[in-house]
């Protein structure tokens, strides 16, 4: 195992400073019992189990949960929060008594019925037929809520109870900008879509009761194989594919200002973050030999027919064809299209322990203990 002390990027957070181990490891920090329960939504990089349970993937073998090697995100997250399990809103019989996992692997902005009329839009790519939009996620919420998680309180007692758990939201819109890279769906469009659903799913949760969320911008979807595998693009000053890095800034921009506009019709009733995975990726990959990496650009599962990048998109990661590198830890792109465990880990470590968020979290466990206003 590989020992090292990561430092944190907030001066006022040494506290919070953990020992990373390559391998699953513990980022416990004073913030253990501020949180017993996490509602999550999102897509592929967020989703621990409903894609696999609906049998909606392509390239996730049988048993195998999600499409990278190991722990994601939301895995971190929970462990710090010394939660030890969330599970997919599909699970059958599960105990959703530490919260549920609604993200959902292909989850778009576009409609079921847009796909199904514009047949030049890679559809399926890496899912199934049976993908489902981000509304989905917001039904599977709103009957959880009123089935389970509030059946038999009074609308007082289950906000109460709301109001003391996180909700984290995952990134929205991915799956809608890779699947239209090569049709002629307008970009901006999209953009503009994914701001009306996450709106939509704010709404709703803070119409529950929720006072605690952080909500991921977007990483640089131009520094990803995927968007590297073109043949012509132009290059922006990261080396990636600059158009799709503009359509990325103005994504996170958008939904910048949208969240400050949740923040002063709410007031100091709700703690409202957000999480830039934008820098945090670009810091990450700046200094790659610090933070224990190789290559910034290759994937680690994939096909040789693209020897730089390791990437195709007729052969990807779980087909046949495809092969996987030996040390998947030195590696930030586990597929091309999703990230490695081990990025996962840096990435957790800035969000929860550093300033990439807005207010950061220590900030707000904070308020959540009733340190600070918010």
């Amino acid at each position: 195992k590989e020992f090292k002390i990561l430092p944190s990027t907030d001066p006022s957070s040494s506290h919070f400073n953990s020992i990373n181990i390559k391998g699953h490891y513990s980022t416990k920090t004073n913030s253990n019992a501020c949180f017993n329960k996490i509602y999550a939504f999102g897509d592929s990089y967020t989703d621990t189990g409903n894609a696999q349970l609906l049998d909606s993937s392509k390239n996730l073998k049988k048993g195998q949960e999600k499409p990278n090697n190991g722990w994601l995100l939301i895995d971190f997250v929970r462990d710090a929060l010394n939660i030890s399990s969330l599970p997919p809103y599909k699970s059958v019989n599960a105990n959703f008594s530490s919260g549920v996992n609604f993200a959902m692997a292909g989850a778009t902005v576009f409609t079921v019925e847009f796909l199904s009329q514009h047949n030049k839009i890679n559809s399926t790519l890496m899912w199934k037929d049976g993908y489902h939009s981000f509304q989905t996620q917001i039904e599977w919420y709103n009957k959880f809520v009123s089935d389970i998680a509030c059946r038999g309180k009074n609308n007082e007692s289950c906000k109460a109870d709301m109001e003391n758990s996180l909700f984290w939201v995952g990134e929205i819109g991915i799956d809608d900008y890779v699947r239209a890279l090569r049709s002629k769906v307008s970009l901006r469009w999209i953009k503009d879509m994914a701001m009306a659903h996450t709106a939509r799913l704010l709404a709703t949760l803070l119409d529950s009761g929720a006072k605690y969320i952080v909500v991921e911008g977007l990483p640089p979807l131009g520094c990803y194989p995927f968007a590297k595998s073109s043949r012509h693009f132009v290059k922006d000053d990261m080396n990636c594919n600059a158009k799709i890095n503009r359509v990325t800034k103005a994504h996170n921009h958008d939904l910048q200002d949208m969240l400050e506009s949740f923040r002063r019709r709410k007031g100091a009733n709700v703690t409202i973050s957000y999480a830039d995975y934008f820098d945090a990726y670009k810091v990450i990959t700046g200094n790659l030999n610090k933070f224990g990496f190789e290559d910034a650009f290759k994937a680690c599962c994939g096909h040789h027919r693209n020897k730089i990048l390791n990437f195709s998109f007729k052969i990807l990661c779980g087909m046949s064809g495809a092969e996987t590198c030996r040390d998947p830890d030195s590696y930030i792109h586990w597929d091309g299209i999703h990230l490695t465990e081990a990025m996962y880990r840096q990435l957790s470590e800035f969000f929860l322990h550093g300033n990439f968020c807005k207010p950061s979290f220590i900030h707000l466990i904070r308020v959540k203990k009733g340190l600070l206003r918010a």
